[in-house]
């Protein structure tokens, strides 16, 4: 009876136990993102010291209005698995309480039954009555069987009472676990109202001024496309380079061995990839970069996306075209950009309004990290993955955002999809 009742208890601890862990998982993936909220609080703060409204304010505000919409849709999960938990908790207190009423009973049957043995003799008398001495051995192990039994139904008596204790106060625990997480629902849906109003006050405030927000955007797609014609000849060049050599090296191996074997065939050209001829060791190092696809560290020690690859419409402002030829990583004042992968600086690069850029050749692939106020490397020199390319530049807007372009020869990639999650 005891073996099943054992049985049932662990067979409500097991739910119970994963239900715990999931919550568990939920709460730390919830307070991530809410150090992430913070991260970007803390970003738009500083750009808020300046009046007027811009286009990377509303970004920050969308980018923390999804954040709270997704922190309170793990809260509300969260909460669902709190009360599952409560009801196994209840559940697994009854079958306690239930099992620790059955060892009193029994235990109180074994006390009265001691104690009616007592009154019609005592233990010693009881045992010298025996008609032989094989019979008085037994009475012996009876009475001693009988006082084990006795310690050990005082024994569980003593565990059930603990178990009930700690059922109680495990699922108080819970239900105590519950209100926080109510407060904190209630704290995160007031917070996200708050950050909507926000967010309509700052597209009020740029809807007059289309105008304004065109010119600002059309001066930053000059900038873009000044680097992006600089970075397309510097890449071309060095297509142009590498096919003069790889021609070289073909003559030169043809002339070696039509001296060797007047009847030898014509050599092989060097392996090519696209329209870019690479030596073995540039060959090797590309197939290393392609296969880091969707693991490659970020350019930047932490930040997050502020305007993805393509040309896309401004959610919430109409008539307003962005285009981005890699991805906008907005960071912290003072940060550093970092390389994604080994590779050798091809040029360094400076654009009005996008700063300094820095072109790293890793093959077939490059990656430019542009509006840089310092560089910290120079050209043709080796750099390792999450080496300090530069100082990441701060705008008069307080604004510090990296610009990160990845390159397939002259073919434009889309990092994001190249980089690590977070």
């Amino acid at each position: 009876m005891f073996r099943l009742a054992c049985i049932g208890f662990l067979s409500l601890l097991i739910p119970l136990s994963g239900l715990a862990q999931s919550r568990r998982e939920l709460e730390k993936k919830r307070k991530k993102v809410q150090e992430e909220i913070q991260y970007t609080r803390g970003i738009l703060q500083k750009t808020s010291a300046q009046k007027s409204a811009t286009l990377h304010k509303i970004g920050a505000i969308n980018r923390i209005i999804d954040q709270q919409a997704e922190v309170i849709k793990d809260l509300n999960i969260e909460l669902s698995e709190a009360d599952k938990e409560i009801d196994i908790q209840n559940e697994t207190l009854e079958e306690l309480k239930a099992s620790y009423q059955s060892e009193r009973l029994k235990l109180r049957k074994t006390v009265l039954k001691a104690y009616k043995g007592r009154k019609s003799a005592n233990q010693l008398a009881f045992v010298f009555a025996a008609s032989s001495f094989r019979q008085a051995v037994r009475r012996m192990y009876y009475l001693s069987r009988l006082s084990d039994y006795r310690k050990q139904q005082i024994g569980l008596l003593e565990s059930k009472a603990a178990e009930v204790k700690n059922g109680l106060e495990t699922l108080e625990e819970v239900r105590q676990e519950k209100n926080g997480i109510l407060l904190a629902e209630k704290q995160e849906k007031q917070q996200l109202e708050s950050d909507k109003q926000q967010k309509t006050k700052l597209v009020q405030s740029l809807a007059g001024k289309e105008a304004e927000l065109r010119k600002k955007i059309k001066q930053n797609e000059k900038a873009v496309a000044k680097l992006n014609s600089a970075i397309s000849a510097m890449i071309a060049r060095e297509i142009a380079a590498a096919k003069k050599r790889a021609r070289e090296q073909t003559g030169r191996d043809n002339t070696s061995r039509t001296a060797a074997s007047p009847k030898s065939s014509g050599g092989k050209a060097s392996r090519t990839s696209g329209t870019i001829l690479l030596t073995p060791e540039a060959r090797l190092i590309s197939d290393n970069f392609e296969s880091g696809k969707g693991s490659l560290p970020w350019p930047v020690e932490r930040g997050y996306i502020s305007q993805y690859f393509g040309v896309h419409a401004h959610p919430d402002l109409a008539g307003i075209t962005l285009v981005n030829n890699g991805v906008d990583i907005t960071t912290s004042g003072g940060s550093t950009a970092r390389a994604v992968f080994k590779g050798t600086v091809s040029a360094i690069l400076e654009i009005p309004g996008q700063e300094k850029a820095v072109l790293l050749n890793h093959g077939e692939y490059y990656t430019v990290y542009s509006r840089l106020s310092q560089v910290y490397v120079s050209r043709g020199q080796q750099v390792e993955s999450k080496q300090a390319l530069g100082t990441v530049w701060t705008d008069d807007e307080s604004k510090t955002i990296l610009q990160f372009q990845l390159w397939q020869g002259q073919s434009k990639l889309n990092p994001a999809g190249w980089l690590t999650s977070r």
